[in-house]
This record gives C-alpha cells, structure tokens and sequence, in this order.
C-alpha cells in the first residue's frame, strides 16, 4: 500500500507533533471494501510512527460495533482520538488529507494538552453548557477556509464534555451531505439543525450553542 504523505510533508508532520504532551491514541473503524478505507489506515499508520506517543489501533466498525458505539463513531472511515482510554469525542468522518491535514495535527496537538488559549470569558462560556450537542462540519478537501471551521468545533468539544464534534467530508457521504442539503462548505449544524455558513467566529459558535 503506497504511502499517503510524501517525506518532505512527513518532516514538517512531525516537527508540529514534537510538541506533543501527553500520550495519544488514534482509533480508526473501518469496513472491508468500504471507499477510503485502506488510505485512511495508511495515513493514521505514517502519522502514528512520527512520535512515540501517538498509537494507532484499527477496528472493524461491524465485528467491533461496541467501541464504536462507546467512541460515538457511526460511518466508516471514522476516526477519533482516545486519551488516557477516554474517547475526546471529535471524530474525522473521510480521510483528512489536502488541507484537512491542519485540522489533524491541531486536533492531535490539542487532545494531547497543547492548547492555544482563549480569552477566559469565551472558555467560562463554553463550559458552562450543560445540554448534549453535537456539532457537524460539512468539509471538502480542497477548502482552504474549511479547516478554520472543524479547528472551532474540535476545541469546544475538548472544553466541554456535553458536546462532540465531526468533520465529514462532503463528496464521501453523499446520502448524508444531500439529506443536509449542502452546495457550499464549510456547513456547520448544531444536534442536524441550526446551521452556519462559511467561516465564522468561534462566537457565532456560541451564540447557536446557546439557543439550542
């Protein structure tokens, strides 16, 4: 199987997650036959030998529907990070390749506890949400502005257990991505509803959090 990331994109992987803290599991379900799959595998396999304290550990989304229910994951390929064995509840639904790969390092980085801080009040805020949302950003590969989207999901998911977070990727989940009606990316939807358009500040974030 031929290597997802070049050397040249390996050496700068792996500079970014040198600043990695804490150890890290990255847990991929897949199905035989399923689109992407393999690619996926591929790619968590090279990223996963950049730093010794990443893992990475492969399931099959029917023979394992267990975890995969335990981890929230629900489509294939789906992936998601475990720290300390306790799910973090963001998940990559597609291959985060092209510039999705921003998207996996920052994830990476801020699972393990190299966080980019926020202004105390915009944290206060988040953590105070007290009701079960989940948080869907529409992506493609090739949107440059899309990664800013699924970084803001990611991050208030990581601060609040109440809420988790997905990227999927459009063209991939084309029953999913015609049921949500989505022309344009990046598409954001609070519990399938309330949406956003395009990218937005993490206090538009907020804000449909909020009214939910």
């Amino acid at each position: 199987m031929s290597n997802i990331f070049n050397k040249e994109v390996l050496k700068q992987m792996k500079e970014g997650l040198d600043k990695i803290k804490n150890p890290i599991k990255i847990v991929t379900f897949v199905e035989s036959g399923k689109p992407l799959c393999d690619e996926v595998v591929t790619m968590m396999m090279q990223v996963a030998a950049l730093n010794d304290k990443i893992t990475f550990i492969e399931y099959n989304l029917s023979k394992n529907s267990d975890l995969a229910e335990k981890y929230g994951i629900d489509k294939v390929p789906g992936t998601t990070f475990l720290v300390e064995n306790k799910p973090t509840r963001i998940k990559f639904y597609g291959i985060p390749s092209g510039h999705e790969i921003n998207s996996l390092l920052f994830a990476l980085l801020e699972s393990s506890g190299v966080s980019i801080p926020l202004e105390n009040k915009v944290v206060d805020t988040i953590k105070q949400i007290n009701k079960k949302i989940n948080i869907k950003v529409f992506v493609s590969l090739q949107c440059p502005h899309c990664p800013k989207a699924v970084m803001t999901a990611y991050k208030i998911a990581l601060l609040n257990k109440n809420i988790d977070a997905e990227m999927i990727q459009a063209n991939l989940y084309s029953d999913l991505s015609n049921k949500f009606g989505i022309s344009s990316v990046p598409r954001i939807f609070f519990n399938d509803k309330d949406d956003l358009l395009g990218v937005q500040p993490i206090e538009m974030f907020i804000e449909k959090l909020k009214k939910i």
